[in-house]
């Protein structure tokens, strides 16, 4: 026990959390998607890491592995330790288990490899889209399903029905709490704002450049973005119980709009120029922040 200890508090180091989460940073920038998902695949005897979509993968991998996260896994580790807790101690190995980190190689990215998958879009033979029920006291005037093609509604059919021919009404919508349309061939929000008590939703790896709808998603707590084409997050400053967000890989130069979200906890920017004092913002307000 006294051994093992020993090692933790090594593993734990500010020095070592860096290097692990800097080699974790030059996989994803560079696509290594398999050697990520090959990391989670080794620690899962103690953490699972059960996520399909690679990008939700890496961020659930920094979140444990983050620098700032150091000083309380120390305290848990001495915890344990001191009150003779050897199974509870053992429950931190899992980071002695990729002590090999940098053995691990990146191979850069090719530019002109296309990375984009063949999406579901290209095989849904149904024309129309006259599915939307409107026998309900609440107004949906505003909603065009013609202007529906590619949007957060119709992949929604999609991954409930495989068919867009359906008749979906908008305030099944608001049953959802948790949604994953990751890769989805995304480039409109639209509908995603009747899904009023969403906590976790994914939208990683799509073509989404307006994020306007998600203005009154409230009750939203987990909002992962990867992989877009997004340049501007002022809809973000209205989702104050937001704990976690995934930036990573925008346009993104501007991050004041986060600046009010008492609850935000974890964000990832890797891939995106953001002033350096804007980060310096959040992270004296406790926010532990990857860029």
């Amino acid at each position: 026990m006294n051994e093992l200890y020993h090692k933790l508090i090594e593993a734990y180091s500010e020095q070592n959390l860096n290097r692990i989460t800097g080699k974790l940073i030059e996989l994803y920038r560079n696509r290594n998607y398999g050697e990520i998902r090959c990391i989670a695949n080794k620690i899962s005897r103690y953490v699972t890491i059960d996520e399909e979509k690679d990008a939700k993968c890496f961020s659930k991998l920094i979140m444990l592995y983050h620098p700032d996260r150091g000083a309380f896994f120390k305290q848990a580790i001495n915890s344990s330790f001191f009150n003779n807790n050897y199974h509870d101690l053992q429950q931190f190995s899992h980071i002695l288990l990729i002590d090999d980190i940098d053995t691990i190689k990146v191979v850069p990215v090719d530019d002109d490899i296309d990375y984009c998958p063949e999406y579901i879009w290209d095989e849904v033979q149904d024309d129309g889209y006259s599915f939307v029920n409107f026998d309900t006291d609440e107004n949906y005037e505003d909603f065009n399903p013609d202007d529906m093609e590619h949007s957060f509604y119709n992949a929604l059919k999609l991954l409930e029905f495989g068919t867009l021919n359906v008749s979906f009404p908008l305030w099944y919508m608001q049953d959802y709490d948790e949604l994953e349309l990751a890769e989805s061939g995304l480039s409109s929000l639209d509908g995603v704002e009747y899904c009023k008590n969403v906590i976790s939703l994914d939208l990683n790896g799509n073509e989404i450049t307006d994020i306007s709808e998600l203005w009154n998603l409230k009750q939203l707590e987990e909002l992962y973005l990867a992989n877009n084409q997004i340049g501007y997050i002022d809809a973000l400053c209205s989702l104050k119980k937001l704990r976690i967000l995934d930036l990573s890989n925008n346009q993104i130069d501007d991050l004041s709009p986060l600046f009010q979200l008492e609850q935000l906890q974890y964000l990832i920017l890797v891939g995106n120029k953001i002033p350096k004092n804007q980060i310096d913002v959040l992270m004296r307000k406790n926010v532990i922040v990857t860029f």
